[in-house]
């Protein structure tokens, strides 16, 4: 059987012939119901609500195997894809490099106190000598919460410092790039004494909401709080009041509970608070490093219906 592949995320026209020579056919949603029944349909390359709910509802469904043009997919039907037996395959490694530069961006602008220069460029300020007292990298301890792809290079550039590095994942065992790791359900000490903290961890029932005020309470005076991760793991509210506490000095926020952020909220008038539009992991040649990473498993699941690399556990949801 010919495997049908329908292109649901965003690509352009020319990035289509990178599939004919795999022996698969390709479809747009615009072609499902016109050109191709939705139940003939065997694997998804994106997704979204619409085109979804049409492959999963046509009858006699064949879809296999859906690949996230994201890292996260806890916005997905995990369980559903479950009951059916459809492999779920993410993006995971392919933001890394992207979020890890912007992190360390994010880190110097606070670090250096480029916060502060361009707070005083609209004033026409020259501030004195003894006014300027930015930070060094290795002042600092760093503590990432996800040892994944994208805490690993994280840790590794913040290393190249000469900084301490702690990571934070499931289990404790060591990666490299930190000089220590911890099991997150085992915090201690060396977490609260920590002067940056950076959240990459995935979204599920143990991290959603996790850095809420209880958190933000270990600490009377945390430099920077970085989220790159997921919005709902962070109470916005708890945040926002341990900011306006002095709890926390400075936030770089990229994700957020609710996307876009609301022009009502108090981040967007906060000074020490860097907001990104939920962009750290995009780039100039986005598409094209997706559709490398479908054809690196295309070749085994037209062959065999196996799948090499970045399949998700949909228990875990990562």
């Amino acid at each position: 059987m010919i495997e049908k592949l329908l292109i649901i995320a965003h690509l352009d026209d020319s990035l289509f012939y990178n599939f004919t020579d795999y022996g698969v056919e390709v479809f747009k949603p615009s072609d499902l119901g016109q050109t191709v029944d939705p139940a003939d349909i065997t694997i998804a390359f994106g997704w979204n609500q619409t085109a979804g709910n049409q492959l999963l509802n046509a009858p006699n469904s064949k879809l296999k195997w859906i690949h996230a043009i994201s890292a996260g997919v806890d916005t997905l039907p995990l369980a559903e894809f479950a009951k059916r037996n459809i492999i779920l395959t993410n993006s995971s490694g392919i933001h890394a490099t992207s979020i890890a530069q912007s992190v360390l961006a994010f880190i110097l602008h606070f670090v250096r106190n480029i916060d502060v220069a361009m707070a005083n460029k609209p004033k026409q300020h020259w501030p004195a000598i003894d006014e300027v007292k930015p930070h060094s990298m290795t002042d600092f301890t760093y503590t990432i919460f996800g040892t994944g792809h994208i805490g690993q290079e994280i840790a590794r550039l913040i290393k190249s410092f000469g900084a301490k590095t702690i990571g934070i994942n499931s289990t404790g065992h060591p990666v490299d790039y930190f000089d220590e790791t911890l099991a997150l359900e085992h915090l201690d000490d060396h977490i609260w004494q920590s002067d940056v903290i950076i959240n990459v961890m995935p979204l599920n029932d143990h991290t959603r909401q996790f850095y809420n005020q209880q958190f933000f309470n270990h600490f009377n005076n945390l430099f920077l709080f970085i989220n790159v991760g997921r919005g709902p793991s962070v109470n916005s509210n708890d945040l926002i009041s341990a900011l306006q506490a002095g709890q926390v000095q400075h936030a770089a926020l990229d994700v957020f509970e609710t996307e876009p952020l609301p022009a009502n909220s108090p981040f967007w008038r906060m000074d020490n608070v860097l907001v990104t539009p939920h962009s750290t992991g995009q780039i100039s040649h986005f598409q094209r490093i997706q559709v490398e990473l479908l054809l690196k498993n295309l070749p085994g699941f037209v062959k065999s219906g196996t799948i090499s690399q970045n399949q998700v556990n949909l228990d875990k949801g990562y």
